[in-house]
């Protein structure tokens, strides 16, 4: 398979991701996932068409490009140097900020524009799938339940950065911050399957929720994991994945990260299963 083929069809999965993702948060079923394959073999298909059609040379065209892309990762390189900082608290601390930016966004939008509820059948299919749908005997078995469905994205982000990075971006940083984002989405519109008495709007008193350590717990370990790509896409659509050289170096502050925010992770889970069971008769 040539290149472009294959920069075709990373293209193809690129652009169906997004479109999963949506179905999935109407839908919450996993099954919505298989549109990326499909993506693919539809990208590889335009691809090999391309190939055998295109006899053009474009190398000014190229080389303009080249310039334009130069210029372009000479403005966001600084924004590199923090996201992909050798300290793991520089980037915690950056993928933080951006965090909360995106998740006040979110909130805002679901709050303000979107309906109430617009989520929630979603969201109780998924609690039902999950055994999540209703309260356990005792707060211990609530946690691990709680904790169990957490683990999910806990592995996602894990396994995304040690998988590849795109334009310099750890996967895991998307899925920590794509989680991020739909919390912001489901407070605004009060879409959980248990909701609130009323709907929140944007205010500290989200601290008060269970939800918002979660999330920090989900930053903290895509900030860990982060500079553990064993391969990369230089150019999202245009370049192959390749591997990573120098290979990725494992720091032991990198795996104090990691305990400490499946220890956030633990106790925020905790906190939540007390609430749920409170609130049990």
């Amino acid at each position: 398979m040539k290149q472009s083929t294959l920069a075709y069809t990373i293209q193809g999965a690129g652009l169906a991701c997004p479109l999963a993702a949506l179905c999935f948060v109407f839908t919450w079923n996993w099954m919505c996932f298989l549109l990326i394959p499909v993506g693919a073999v539809i990208g590889m298909a335009i691809g090999v068409s391309a190939t055998r059609n295109s006899s053009i040379s474009a190398n000014a065209k190229h080389t303009v490009r080249a310039d334009q892309t130069r210029w372009i990762w000479a403005k966001l390189e600084p924004l590199s140097r923090t996201f992909l900082n050798r300290s793991v608290i520089v980037r915690f601390a950056s993928l933080l900020t951006l965090g909360c930016l995106l998740f006040i966004l979110a909130w805002s939008v679901g709050y303000i524009i979107l309906p109430e509820g617009a989520f929630r059948a979603g969201a109780e299919a998924h609690m039902a799938r999950s055994s999540l749908d209703s309260a356990s005997q005792t707060v211990v078995a609530e946690w691990m339940k709680i904790l169990r469905a957490n683990s999910i994205p806990i592995l996602l982000i894990i396994l995304s950065s040690l998988l590849i990075r795109i334009n310099g971006i750890p996967l895991g940083y998307l899925v920590a911050l794509y989680n991020l984002i739909l919390y912001g989405l489901f407070v605004g519109t009060n879409s959980f399957a248990i909701p609130y008495a009323d709907r929140l709007p944007p205010s500290f008193a989200i601290l008060e929720r269970s939800g918002p350590y979660e999330m920090t717990a989900l930053i903290l370990l895509a900030a860990a994991t982060g500079t553990w790509s064993f391969f990369q896409v230089k150019r999202l659509f245009r370049t192959a994945p390749e591997r990573v050289v120098p290979a990725p170096k494992f720091h032991l502050s990198d795996f104090a990260a990691i305990l400490l925010g499946i220890g956030l992770m633990m106790a925020a889970n905790w906190r939540e299963a007390v609430m749920i069971m409170s609130q049990t008769p």
